[in-house]
């Protein structure tokens, strides 16, 4: 089922109702975060006490090819996915949104049930748009993200661009993908591959059945899934021994970065040992996605969307291996 949207510059959005992939570690971390290691000593693989990141507050940017560079109050924008988005967050998405109904760009936009998000027909009366971001101090990266799935920071930098229809069917193709395995599974997200790579050891891990476990309530809904269950639930299947993360507000000169980075982790099975002064990094998607990811130092197409708020619908593979000094 789709559900269509357009909105022309001066216009007004009428309504609608909506519904419904990487760690990459920065090193150099701010001294003194706060560690979380699991299991507890009670033995549980839920991260304990009270995190919240910050609520967008800032003025940020969208540079749109062919119109310009163009600013937004985060106050001033609401979300389209309140089914996903808590209070005060909102997506790259959003912030479209929020562009076209000030008047400053003309967009033609549907709820497709097939992908699970929204899709982009038109801007300014062209089709084939897709969309870069950057927090501050990383770097613009290509996602192969949701566009309305893409949490909004502080000082972020969005792009707009007309994409290349190979690299856009490509993606689509994976969304669809992961729309289907779900159903299969009656609606839980049931991850076919789970690969950590060590410097010395690799584990790998099929059919990983992912439960919600609320991590990230300042950001998202309850019962939505991120990446980082993804370890939660190695551990609670015995898979993994011990993960050890951190809480950073701030990564050297990247800040608000207000989330959890995996900095050690013991594998079950022999003993792997911990990869101490390194970061877990990840990339979630699919086979058919692998030609059309940008290539960059950390193997991955998401360097500044950490696990904690990447939002899995059900991705073929999530792929983990360590960043070191």
């Amino acid at each position: 089922m789709m559900r269509g949207m357009r909105i022309g510059a001066r216009g007004t959005r009428a309504a609608v109702a909506v519904s419904v992939v990487l760690l990459a570690g920065v090193l150099g971390w701010a001294e003194g975060p706060a560690q979380v290691v699991l299991p507890t000593p009670e033995g549980s693989w839920s991260i304990p006490g009270n995190y919240a990141g910050r609520r967008p507050a800032a003025g940020g940017t969208v540079e749109i090819r062919g119109v310009g560079v163009l600013s937004f109050d985060p106050a001033a924008v609401r979300t389209t996915r309140p089914d996903l988005f808590a209070p005060g967050h909102f997506s790259v998405f959003d912030v479209v949104v929020h562009l076209a109904e000030r008047g400053e760009i003309a967009l033609a936009y549907r709820w497709d049930e097939g992908t699970a998000t929204h899709v982009i027909l038109s801007l300014n009366g062209l089709p084939g748009w897709w969309y870069d971001a950057r927090y501050p101090g990383g770097e613009f990266e290509r996602p192969a993200v949701r566009m309305d799935h893409f949490p909004v920071r502080d000082g972020m930098a969005i792009r707009l661009y007309l994409e290349a229809p190979e690299r856009l069917a490509a993606i689509e193709r994976s969304f669809r993908d992961e729309v289907v395995r779900r159903a299969a599974n009656a609606g839980r997200v049931v991850v076919p591959e789970v690969t950590i790579r060590g410097p010395r050891w690799t584990l790998v891990a099929h059919d990983v059945v992912v439960e919600p476990s609320g991590v990230r309530g300042d950001v998202f809904q309850p019962g939505l899934v991120t990446a980082l269950d993804v370890l939660l639930a190695l551990g609670r299947d015995g898979r993994i021994s011990s993960l050890t993360l951190a809480w950073h507000d701030r990564l050297d000169n990247a800040d608000p970065v207000d989330s959890f980075m995996v900095h050690a982790l013991r594998a079950a099975e022999g003993e792997a040992p911990f990869a101490e002064g390194c970061m877990l990094v990840h990339q979630t998607g699919s086979a058919g996605l692998e030609g059309f990811l940008a290539p960059h130092g950390h193997g991955s197409s998401h360097v500044h969307l950490t696990a904690d708020l990447e939002a899995l619908v059900s991705p073929e593979h999530v792929r983990w291996t360590w960043l070191c000094p």
